[in-house]
């Protein structure tokens, strides 16, 4: 069976590193020798104790280093391919290719810049980008069509499956009775713009402020403090709870009814993902590839980016509305499970491999 190497600059939690856990996990179950070269974080662990075998790589730090380190390790194990996850990566998989020749795979999990076009592009074998959107702004970049593949990330739906005894009992220790409308944003908190933290402040104090509405806040971030002291001198300390950095996101989920992410800008939105297949419509901002993971009408709402009255209504419409808030959480698990698992999308990374690495 082949061996594939994982190579990413860091596995602590976010939407590449998820990625790369769960791509590893599946590859294993299937047979495939999965490696990891990363500069550590607890993803990382959680894989090495999986039976991944792992290997401290300071991708960021000296990219003559890691490149050497990663020749060494290819050449070791007799690595198939190396699939590498952020610009860094991609550059230490292009030099590594120069000494080895071994196929590189690369998933842009953001904008591809001038970095990549000028370094590695050459040497990547296949470009995978996680969205039509994530393809298009790359060929106006000037990246050749030909390089590029539109793979979406998966979920692990076993993992993202409502449990209703769970709901039952977090709600209960929140203190949330059974007609509260619950809202769930689950992103790192860089600042209050970035996903949208302030927006949600914002629309709370405006417009929601008689509403029987909760928000969780899960992540943390450098922008946590600020956004905790938004909150202080905003009032809104009743209306939202901050739970910080969480391992059971898919435990905490099940507390919510909607997931919300009024992001500026993202390439894919994965968390969106997750929230459907626990049955939570998602309500986001129409920027980037967020229309590819969310269907308008169906399994939650666009809204017009920075429009926080628009944000309102559409909540708004879902609480007056339960049955529609239910048919759109049925359609969002069929959606997902159709379109955005975990095995579907290890199902077209093996066809990728072995195109390279016959």
């Amino acid at each position: 069976m082949k061996r594939i190497l994982f190579l990413v600059p860091r596995m602590n939690i976010g939407g590449a590193e998820t990625y790369v856990y769960t791509a590893a996990k599946e590859l294993r179950t299937r047979g495939y020798e999965v490696f990891l070269a990363s500069g550590g974080g607890r993803l990382a662990d959680k894989l090495k104790a999986a039976g991944v075998r792992t290997f401290f790589v300071p991708v960021r730090q000296s990219k003559f280093l890691s490149a050497w380190r990663v020749s060494s390790i290819v050449k070791k194990y007799h690595i198939d391919v190396i699939h590498a996850n952020s610009g860094a990566a991609g550059i230490i998989a292009a030099r590594v290719k120069r000494n080895t020749s071994v196929p590189v795979v690369y998933t842009a999990h953001g904008i591809l810049g001038n970095m990549e076009k000028e370094y590695v592009i050459d040497q990547l074998d296949q470009i995978i980008c996680v969205s039509e959107y994530v393809r298009q702004d790359s060929i106006a970049r000037g990246f050749h069509e030909d390089h590029l593949l539109v793979r979406y990330s998966g979920i692990d739906t076993e993992r993202f499956t409502a449990n209703e005894e769970e709901r039952i009992r977090l709600r209960k220790e929140f203190g949330f009775d059974e007609d509260t409308l619950v809202l769930a944003i689950v992103s790192r908190i860089k600042n209050l713009e970035n996903k949208g933290h302030g927006h949600l402040l914002s629309m709370l104090n405006k417009y929601g402020r008689k509403e029987n509405w909760k928000l969780l806040v899960i992540g943390k971030g450098n922008g946590l403090p600020l956004l905790k002291t938004k909150i202080r001198t905003m009032h809104l300390s009743d209306k939202v709870l901050c739970l910080g950095h969480r391992t059971d996101v898919e435990h905490l989920l099940n507390a919510a009814d909607l997931t919300v992410l009024p992001s500026r800008f993202e390439t894919f939105g994965l968390v969106l993902a997750e929230g459907m297949a626990m049955g939570k419509p998602a309500i986001a901002f129409s920027v980037g590839g967020t229309p590819e993971i969310v269907k308008n009408g169906e399994t939650g709402f666009l809204v017009e980016k920075d429009n926080e009255k628009e944000l309102y209504e559409c909540i708004k419409q879902l609480d007056s509305d339960r049955s529609l808030l239910k048919q759109f959480s049925e359609n969002g698990i069929r959606w997902v499970r159709s379109r955005f698992t975990n095995r579907r999308m290890v199902d077209d990374l093996e066809v990728i491999y072995h195109k390279l690495s016959p």
